[in-house]
């Protein structure tokens, strides 16, 4: 089989993505301008400095490639950070996720820094993490989150290691969540791992992460950060602390607003996993009676919408990016450069202060976040991993006023129909869905009378196709729009995104004796992101990435384990700061081995490109890996 013969070409996925752009009904203003994304193509098209260099990333390269541990990576645009200040490193956690961690989290006390070169506590410019995970054996991926006094600051997925060892590490502005930095509390780290004999599980995760504090300069000062970080989690003491949500229903949380509350927004994280795995691939339901059950085809539709409730008011949503798990679809196009988002998942903003009239009062106020699909009783399958945090901003003077307009309707409009032809030989799906909330109050605070508008306008296209009874599928999705709200007639948040997205995958092979399955994958995250917590780091990233791989199998009953395989990863990066900070990368990896590594722009030191010495143009030979009699793993290699 070859998925490269059956993915779309580039062309095609652009034919397909702008058929799909005429289809979504969103106005142009809602998206982000071509103005705006004009100077990273362009800065892509043009490419690095003749004068480049490469240096060393990590003192990781040796000339053995089979002995040598592979270092894994995620492209993101590095924090910016002061450049002319003092600042300190600290260690936070160290801890081995082996047998036993499955439910089982690290738990350590945090204190805030009280070295002088970190700055005063709670004043800082910036604060910065460092993860780095290193294991060596047999494991599938991992989901892991952390929290600071049960308030989500960090979702990252696992690699999946291979037997000589594998190391990955990233870097995470937490500048916002500053005043939970401030105080003292639990630092609670969840990275369910599974050592099994039966399957052949036995990669251990080693954690080490780190905290940097930069104190303030006359050129970087402490930027307007939230006052007050309140968790919407479980509050578990020693549990992960996301809901795990497979109803309609949701998570709540009881919240207490100061108040002198006078501005307060809510942080979204949020994930499908099990079943919403690859939500965006998943089947309507009047069309599953088209497939055999054999094929597995998972139903409920591919269309999700996150839902923040206020007192079971609808207070806005959120149309989540596509986060891609290193062992997603096809674990060998993910190592080792993996899809965007999967060692830091993005997080989503939704304005609630215009509901401060109601929740700034002193009492206990609930707020749910709930996921909606396309299914019945209920709309999901099982599961998403939703959490969220209030960031409030605090004041003189209580808040008073009143919701002047609401207009939020309970479920996005979303649109179902498809075609099946003669014997089922070819069946399509399309669902369209479009979605506009206006929530308007007249607030009374510090800056006196004062309008806050809050609006979001956001458009999803997806169409699906299935021959040989399912076991070939192409999924192509766009998602779309603008999260904005304006206080005072100032914009303080605005959340302009598309996220295009391809997948052609085929699994005629799989159920034979050494059988195989592949994909081609092409994604898109395109997003220009105002915060008013984020004085530092909003700006505009575009992330393009084409994978395509295929993995062999044994014949080992049961369970089916991988015994070869290749992988190929493509990916454009660029990010501009609001403040001017710079960041583009161009890579590619073939078969565990780098193909080429390039990084410019004014951030290029913070996170330079993989040493010379493992960059081969060619790429590597392939996984490949002799039968034996014992289980040799499940999609890990």
């Amino acid at each position: 089989m070859s998925a490269t013969s059956r993915t779309f070409s580039k062309m095609r996925f652009l034919q397909a993505l702008l058929s799909l752009t005429a289809a979504v009904l969103v106005p142009a203003k809602a998206k982000p301008s071509p103005e705006e994304l004009a100077p990273l193509y362009a800065a892509l098209d043009k490419g690095p400095p003749d004068d480049l260099t490469l240096e060393r990333r990590v003192p990781l390269s040796t000339n053995d490639d089979t002995v040598a541990p592979l270092v894994d990576l995620q492209v993101y645009a590095p924090p910016v950070v002061p450049q002319d200040g003092s600042k300190c490193t600290v260690e936070l956690l160290k801890h081995d996720f082996g047998d036993g961690s499955y439910n089982n989290p690290a738990i350590v006390a945090y204190t805030p820094p009280t070295d002088k070169a970190c700055g005063q506590p709670g004043n800082w410019a910036a604060v910065t993490l460092n993860l780095t995970v290193y294991s060596n054996g047999t494991q599938y991926d991992r989901l892991s989150s952390l929290y600071l006094s049960h308030v989500e600051i960090w979702r990252h997925s696992s690699a999946e290691p291979t037997k000589t060892g594998t190391i990955w590490t990233i870097v995470k502005d937490v500048t916002h969540y500053g005043a939970l930095f401030a105080k003292h509390g639990d630092l609670l780290m969840d990275f369910s791992n599974i050592i099994s004999a039966d399957y052949a599980l036995d990669g251990v995760f080693h954690v080490i992460l780190t905290g940097t504090f930069y104190a303030p300069t006359a050129l970087f000062p402490k930027p307007p950060v939230a006052d007050l970080v309140l968790p919407v989690t479980n509050l578990s003491p020693n549990q992960t602390n996301f809901f795990a949500i497979d109803d309609d229903a949701g998570g709540t949380a009881n919240v207490t607003v100061p108040r002198a509350a006078q501005q307060a927004f809510l942080e979204i994280y949020a994930s499908g996993n099990s079943a919403e795995e690859f939500w965006y691939l998943n089947t309507p339901d009047e069309f599953l009676p088209y497939f055999p059950s054999s094929t597995g085809l998972i139903g409920k539709g591919p269309f999700r919408e996150v839902q923040a409730l206020v007192d079971g008011t609808l207070a806005g949503v959120v149309w989540p990016h596509a986060v891609i798990y290193t062992g997603g679809i096809t674990p060998t196009n993910w190592r080792p450069l993996t899809a965007y988002g999967t060692y830091d998942q993005p997080t989503y903003f939704v304005d609630v202060t215009p509901f401060l009239p109601v929740l700034a009062d002193g009492t206990e106020h609930r707020i749910t976040l709930r996921v909606r699909g396309q299914g019945e009783d209920p709309t999901i399958n099982s599961n998403w991993y939703v959490s969220g945090s209030l960031h409030v901003w605090l004041g003189k003077t209580e808040v008073s006023g009143t919701i002047t307009t609401y207009i939020a309707p309970t479920d996005a409009l979303a649109v179902t129909s498809g075609s099946v032809s003669a014997n089922n030989a070819t069946v399509r799906t399309s669902v369209i869905a479009n979605r506009s909330i206006l929530i308007e109050s007249v607030l009374h605070g510090d800056k006196g009378k004062q309008i806050v508008r809050f609006e979001q306008q956001l458009g999803y296209t997806n169409e699906q196709k299935y021959v040989s009874d399912g076991w070939v599928q192409w999924g192509v999705q766009l998602t779309e729009g603008t999260t904005r709200s304006t206080h005072g007639g100032a914009v303080v948040l605005r959340d302009a995104f598309s996220y295009p997205l391809s997948v052609f995958s085929n699994y005629t092979l799989y159920e034979m004796q050494f059988g195989a399955y592949g994909s081609a994958i092409d994604q898109t995250y395109s997003r220009v992101l105002q915060t008013p917590a984020f004085a530092h780091d909003s700006g505009t990233t575009v992330s393009i990435q084409h994978a395509q791989g295929t993995v062999g199998l044994d014949d080992w009953p049961g369970l089916r384990h991988a015994i070869n395989g290749t992988g190929a990863t493509d990916q454009q990066f660029a990010f501009h700061s609001s403040t001017g900070a710079t960041y583009y990368r161009s890579i590619a990896a073939r078969n565990d081995v780098w193909m080429r590594d390039s990084v410019w722009g004014s951030l290029r030191d913070e996170e330079p490109p993989v040493p010379k010495e493992q960059i081969k143009p060619g790429g590597g030979p392939g996984f490949r890996r002799e039968l034996g009699p014992e289980p040799l793993g499940c999609r890990a290699w």
